[in-house]
């Protein structure tokens, strides 16, 4: 528009002149509605935006070529978001892989393992006739009320008729476990020729007695119980305790001061002169035949030094008169570092330090399992059995709990197992709602040692009758001797590995490369659309005012 001077006075011609510069200002700001804004603005991002395929949508074409390109948009768009929610599922449900080390561990970095043995036989006949006083009860004789009692002590160790009622409480005392201790084999009477690394030992300065689940065991190369128990846990007399050491972890290792002479032992070398050699006898005339396991010998469980054993359901049987030996191969898992930022149960597993337990110093899922069961079963009976860890002050179950006890046990059993199917059925059910699930995943870092057990005969008389040896009577009709060789098969081993498998960085690699392939999308596309949703509106607006804020100019 064209400014014109009119000149109609002095006054007059002032005022016309702002009339007409009013009417020149507003001249290029037109006034759309907010409709036409919204399609004006969504046209210009349709023809200048960098995505594939949409500047069809902004150009004067005809209905066939946009519905074309409508349709191909779509089905990449669909193809596309399908491909990111497989990635996501994977990302999310699988981002840990176990694969071998590159390189092969020597066995000197490991310790040797707890090597537990538990005499099968839990009474002698000449302290203790259990045979005697279990067929007066079966029989219904009358038993005095000491020797009732004892009788219900024993039922926690030997095989008992379960409709059987003892008198000796719902409650005890440590008294059951002096009683143990009294009437079973002399382990350290009846076990010489101890030898570690090839060199000779008094047995008693290797193993020391330690409560299980099949009454009292003795122990080789446990880590000290307060370096496994925490300090609120009581223990009975000097009952598993060891050389303490803090130079083993199982999460990092030896440290790098621990010598050749630390705690817990070290190997040096794989084979048989080189491991632990133990020789043990048996009198078949004070041996209880009615009281134990049914194969008369010595249960031995293997594991590692931190490993609270629990022998009953996881051993191998010495048989009388013969030598066993155990050859080992280490079986370790590590995690790297970068799968500790998944949570638990993304990796499966948890580290020994990131949960605590209340009776443990340290967090493996053995020590998880036990601490579920003791709480489980002091909330359904009111005590505990005599071998697990307990605060002082929590009584002991005696043989009128025993029914309890093995129902609480069968119970908490079924349960775990029963939820565990339930979750990954996603069924409801409110059957073992009772039974606590204590998420007892695996450790991280995890030690096992496969055993291959091999057994031969051992006519250990004809080698005594001629190589006299103080601690053996070869012509003893009744003694019959074993012997325990536990070695490493090799001098180094593989580990495995937890590793990152489909991390962070590779689940976005993932999704920019499918948005790319089927869109054309990448960061500066996203930062492309946040800038016309944000800066460019609001430029707009400062140029061509609020009701043109799509900038249409033509």
């Amino acid at each position: 528009m064209t400014v014109r001077r009119i000149c109609i006075g002095n006054e007059t011609g002032d005022l016309e002149l702002q009339k007409t510069n009013h009417t020149n200002s507003e001249d290029g700001k037109r006034n759309y509605s907010c409709g036409q804004n919204v399609r004006n603005y969504t046209m210009e991002f349709c023809s200048f935006g960098t995505i594939h395929g949409i500047r069809y949508f902004g150009e004067n074409r005809t209905f066939i070529e946009k519905l074309w390109w409508a349709l191909s948009l779509t089905l990449s768009l669909y193809f596309c978001i399908s491909l990111i929610i497989t990635a996501y599922i994977r990302w999310e449900t699988s981002p840990v892989i176990v694969s071998f080390a590159t390189r092969e561990t020597p066995v000197w970095m490991i310790p040797f393992p707890s090597v537990t043995i538990c005499p099968t036989s839990k009474t002698r006949v000449s302290i203790y006739n259990f045979t005697h006083y279990y067929q007066k009860k079966l029989r219904n004789e009358r038993l005095t009320e000491e020797e009732d009692r004892k009788l219900g002590y024993l039922s926690f160790l030997c095989s008992t008729n379960i409709n059987l009622n003892f008198k000796s409480g719902k409650f005890t005392d440590e008294k059951m476990i002096d009683f143990f201790e009294e009437v079973q084999p002399k382990f350290y009477e009846d076990s010489f020729d101890c030898k570690y690394l090839g060199r000779n030992y008094n047995c008693s300065d290797l193993f020391t007695p330690i409560l299980t689940d099949v009454g009292i065991c003795y122990t080789f190369n446990l880590m000290d119980r307060t370096q496994i128990l925490s300090d609120l846990v009581t223990h009975h007399k000097n009952f598993h305790k060891t050389n303490a050491s803090d130079d083993w972890t199982i999460e990092h290792g030896y440290k790098a001061s621990a010598g050749l002479n630390t705690y817990p032992r070290r190997p040096l070398y794989a084979g048989v002169p080189y491991g632990l050699d133990i020789k043990l006898k048996v009198h078949m005339d004070d041996l209880d035949s009615t009281c134990g396991a049914l194969i008369k010998g010595f249960m031995v469980q293997i594991a590692h030094p931190q490993r609270l054993p629990r022998v009953r359901n996881q051993h191998f049987i010495v048989p009388l008169g013969r030598v066993s030996k155990a050859g080992i191969a280490p079986d370790m898992m590590t995690t790297s570092d970068d799968v500790k930022r998944y949570n638990a149960k993304r990796r499966n597993c948890h580290f020994p330090s990131e949960r605590p337990l209340k009776y443990f110093k340290v967090y493996t899922q053995n020590n998880c399992a036990i601490e579920c069961r003791t709480n489980y079963t002091l909330s359904q009976c009111g005590c505990v059995p005599f071998y697990v860890p307990r605060e002082e002050g929590v009584p002991i179950c005696g043989a009128e709990s025993l029914r309890c006890l093995n129902t609480a046990k069968k119970r908490e059993l079924l349960g775990n197992v029963q939820k565990k199917i339930n979750a990954l059925n996603k069924v409801k059910s409110t059957e073992y709602e009772d039974v606590p699930d204590c998420q007892c995943l695996p450790v991280c870092t995890s030690m096992y040692y496969n055993i291959e057990n091999s057994q031969t005969p051992w006519d250990w008389r004809t080698i005594y009758k001629y190589d006299e040896n103080p601690n053996v009577n070869s012509s003893d009709k009744n003694l019959v001797i074993s012997q325990l060789q536990v070695f490493f098969k090799g001098n180094q081993f593989i580990n495995s590995e937890r590793n990152e498998l489909y991390g962070s960085t590779e689940f976005l690699a993932n999704v920019g490369g499918l948005l790319g392939l089927f869109i054309g999308f990448s960061v500066l596309s996203f930062v492309e659309i946040i800038y016309y949703l944000t800066l460019r509106i609001i430029c707009n607006i400062s140029m061509f005012g609020k009701n043109n804020w799509s900038g249409k100019t033509d």
